[in-house]
């Protein structure tokens, strides 16, 4: 079994303790002093009489506030379409007897693309003629008769209904033949032809596909918090895998009036030149477009600290240290939007603010000599946000 202590034993050993203890509390300062030649710090006297610690500049590093603008960067994906785009469709049943045009041509507004056989059609227009002709001569006669009183005004008034009648026919029989000749109804491109000269169409057979591509529509979806922020004419850079190394400019033409109640977002549509003809109505684009925001300081992301859940940075003020609340608006490379009693220009301390309290005197170089990088001449392009 153990011996237990004797109690006037402790009582001897803490007294020892106390004792060993009150003599380190009197000689810490020149122990300090020493510790700190040896390690190189300065000390600074006056009257022969070390400076009390926290009289003492701390040395830091210091670099300078920045200002950028908190833009947001959307990233969408969205299908190109034609500004206008057809399927080209006979009007009526029939054979097609020429097919002038090739695909990929480019057709002028009224020019044919295709015809259908128009024999009898052209019949009609003829006979049509013919019965208008017999019923002015018809019609002239009544008039004649009328003025010798041989005839009667109701004689002359039936002459000039079918007169009238004849004209309509004939008319009817002229849409009839126009509608066997299909033209280009803009100017476009004639997409492959479904059918060839020689095949029986019906108005329900496909014939072609026509579009005017000298400009392109792409629609994408922008998430509703966004809505407040576009307009018409906004600018976007849009890519397709097809040109992967090439951005094509454009602008935003239309938003749509309403929001989608399922998945939050709007549609937008914007317009890409197509001068080149590089581009085809299907193709797939990644849009990005630059949403300008407000502009904040911004300070490096080692001089932004946090405690007890406050967000602060240390500034230096006529030589001494100054704790400055701000809020966090955004990260970006290696600098940190802020908002608060900061501005452009303002000094913040980067590194040394372990021993930091408020009007603590420092001493620093110029931003330049130290060389940290300025905060200012940091990219700044936002994050995109990714919808599609």
């Amino acid at each position: 079994m153990r011996k237990s202590v004797p109690i006037w034993l402790q009582l001897v050993l803490l007294a020892l303790l106390l004792i060993a203890g009150a003599a380190l509390w009197q000689v810490r300062a020149p122990v300090g002093e020493a510790i700190a030649q040896f390690m190189g710090s300065p000390v600074e006297k006056t009257g022969g009489k070390a400076r009390k610690r926290g009289s003492r500049a701390v040395p830091v590093i210091v670099a300078r506030v920045g200002q950028v603008r908190n833009d947001e960067l959307i990233t969408a994906v969205g299908t190109a379409r034609a500004r206008r785009s057809v399927m080209l469709h006979a009007k009526t049943d029939g054979v097609i007897v020429a097919f002038p045009q090739r695909a990929g041509a480019r057709v002028k507004a009224g020019q044919t693309i295709f015809e259908l056989d128009s024999k009898r059609a052209k019949l009609a227009v003829q006979i049509a003629e013919k019965r208008l002709e017999e019923a002015r001569r018809l019609l002239e006669r009544s008039e004649l008769l009328k003025r010798n009183r041989v005839n009667s005004s109701a004689n002359v008034t039936d002459a000039k209904v079918v007169a009238e009648r004849a004209e309509l026919e004939l008319s009817q029989a002229k849409e009839v033949l126009q509608d066997l000749n299909i033209v280009a109804p803009f100017d476009g491109v004639l997409g492959l032809p479904k059918a060839e000269a020689g095949d029986r169409v019906t108005a329900a057979t496909p014939i072609a596909s026509f579009d005017m591509r000298a400009e392109l529509f792409v629609e994408f979806e922008v998430p509703e918090r966004f809505s407040a922020r576009l307009s018409p004419g906004d600018k976007i850079e849009a890519v397709t895998p097809s040109h992967e190394r090439t951005k094509f400019a454009g602008k935003v033409q239309y938003i749509d009036s309403r929001i989608d109640p399922v998945s939050r977002t709007m549609t937008v549509r914007a317009i890409i030149p197509n001068k080149d003809d590089v581009l085809r109505p299907g193709m797939s684009f990644v849009v990005e477009l630059l949403l300008p925001g407000k502009t904040f300081a911004s300070v490096p992301e080692l001089s932004l600290q946090w405690r007890k859940g406050e967000s602060y940075v240390w500034t230096v003020e006529n030589g001494a240290a100054r704790k400055v609340l701000v809020t966090t608006v955004k990260r970006l490379n290696a600098v940190v939007l802020v908002d608060g009693d900061v501005a452009p220009g303002d000094q913040v301390i980067v590194e040394g603010v372990q021993r930091l309290r408020p009007g603590r005197k420092v001493r620093f170089q110029p931003a330049d000599a130290a060389k940290p990088k300025p905060a200012e001449d940091i990219s700044a392009k936002p994050k995109a946000s990714k919808e599609g």
